[in-house]
């Protein structure tokens, strides 16, 4: 159910993000086609600003050339030869000539602004600062504030006849407008050249896809913190439930033992018998003291989940309780047993809660005890280092791998060398949170298949 649960949460966090991706990839198509609109619209406007420009440039000179004795043009391609007469100073120019048919083409107009341009410039030529002037004010009153040159091309070589670019200048990126031509041959253009027209459009665009870009990295690592999330829970759900059956099972087993010492005190002959009594009593006290103290550990732990737990400091003789666990701890086990202590302390006597610091030493000899190998060997050396009073405790057991080191003090944490033996795993756990409430340090140096050495810190000035 577990499994499943998982595997569905996944495959759907895996469709979150590739959703969020399809969305931001959308998005970046959008910018970019909202650029390419920008780009078709603005091309439009500097095509419109150029013609009209050129227009108006065109009936000036026209005009200033009116009182100048009229030339006659040639159209390429056409037979007869068209006599152009300026009649008016506006926009409009009439044509005399035989051939009607011409006004009537799509590029009638075209020709004959080329006709024209030809006619004109022959005394009057087109002035490239006048013109860059005259459109520089349409693109401010149409609001379109970029820097630009305008230039004339010999499109056949390529070549730039004239520009009022500097030399100096390299523009980096340009928009150019249309070509508007200026002989009937159409090989010489004039243009105009908008210089880094996205300067200003590239930033604002950049910016809106950098923030697209975050907020689904955003929305990804919401997913995958989701995910791990709910797979932490369920799998501190899983260990809670083992952990609470594996309780209730130790809590079965003292009692157990409990009704059948009581029992066995209704046999008349084991009254009687002062040894076998002494034995049962002895068996019924130490399993009553376990029970206690896996119920005093559990209840600690609950507190200080809570925020209330305290401990209370008091001096004790820290020698002799390590001594007497020492000496208690060889008869929890039917293995060949071999427990040395080593005493560097010059005072035996610590500030602490005994009670909890007993039980924290209790639960390193009982897990050195509990994944040993078939002969143990534990060390016990009690020292001074660097204003702490040190007990480290070390063993020949199975040893902890590297990467499970760094989760052995975790609630309810079983490594994988190790759930097949019984256990809760909360002692480690409990042992952590007393010695950082004595404002301790603890640690571990293992390897696996040589065992482990777990050396606890506690302040040697404590305070009470």
């Amino acid at each position: 159910m577990m499994k499943s649960a998982t595997f569905s949460d996944k495959f759907l966090t895996r469709i979150s993000i590739i959703f969020v991706i399809v969305i931001f990839i959308f998005q970046a198509g959008i910018l970019y086609r909202l650029f390419q609109a920008n780009t078709d619209l603005l091309t439009r406007e500097l095509n419109l600003l150029t013609s009209e420009t050129y227009g108006a440039n065109l009936n000036k000179r026209l005009v200033k050339g009116r009182d100048k004795p009229a030339a006659q043009i040639e159209f390429m391609g056409v037979d007869t030869p068209l006599n152009s007469l300026v009649t008016d100073t506006t926009k409009v120019v009439k044509i005399k000539n035989k051939s009607e048919s011409l006004q009537s083409e799509p590029n009638a107009v075209a020709i004959l602004n080329i006709a024209l341009e030809e006619f004109v410039s022959k005394t009057n030529p087109i002035d490239l600062k006048l013109f860059s002037s005259s459109i520089e004010e349409s693109m401010h009153r149409s609001n379109i504030n970029f820097y630009f040159y305008v230039e004339i091309v010999d499109k056949e070589t390529n070549k730039v006849l004239e520009s009022t670019l500097l030399p100096t200048e390299h523009p980096s990126s340009t928009l150019q407008s249309k070509d508007i031509p200026l002989n009937l041959a159409q090989t010489k253009v004039l243009r105009v050249v908008l210089i880094n027209p996205w300067s200003k459009v590239y930033p604002q665009m950049a910016w809106m896809l950098v923030l697209s870009l975050l907020l689904s990295l955003f929305c990804i690592y919401c997913l995958y913190f989701q995910l791990k999330t709910l797979s932490k829970q369920r799998k501190l759900a899983h260990l809670k439930s083992d952990f609470f059956s594996e309780v209730s099972h130790e809590f079965k087993r003292p009692l157990s033992v409990l009704k059948q010492a009581i029992s066995s005190l209704d046999n008349e002959k084991i009254i009687m018998d002062a040894e076998k009594r002494g034995r049962l009593l002895k068996i019924a006290d130490h399993e009553i003291v376990k029970m206690t103290e896996k119920t005093d550990m559990l209840l600690s732990l609950a507190m200080d989940d809570e925020g209330i737990f305290e401990i209370h400091k008091a001096e004790f003789d820290l020698v002799k309780i390590v001594y007497d666990l020492a000496d208690g701890a060889e008869g929890t086990t039917t293995k060949p047993i071999d427990i040395d202590a080593d005493n560097e302390l010059k005072s035996p006597d610590i500030v602490g809660d005994k009670a909890h610091i007993e039980q924290v030493v209790s639960n390193l000899l009982g897990n050195a005890i509990k994944y040993s190998k078939a002969v143990i060997d534990i060390h016990i050396r009690l020292y001074v280092e660097g204003g702490y009073t040190c007990i480290s405790i070390k063993d020949n057991g199975l040893g902890i791998a590297k990467e499970d080191l760094q989760v052995i003090f975790d609630k309810y944490a079983r490594v994988a060398k190790t759930a097949s033996i019984k256990g809760h795993g909360i002692g480690l756990n409990y042992v952590k949170r007393i010695v950082e409430k004595h404002n301790g340090l603890i640690d571990v140096k293992s390897e696996i298949n040589v065992g482990s050495e777990f050396i606890i810190k506690l302040p040697t000035n404590g305070v009470l």
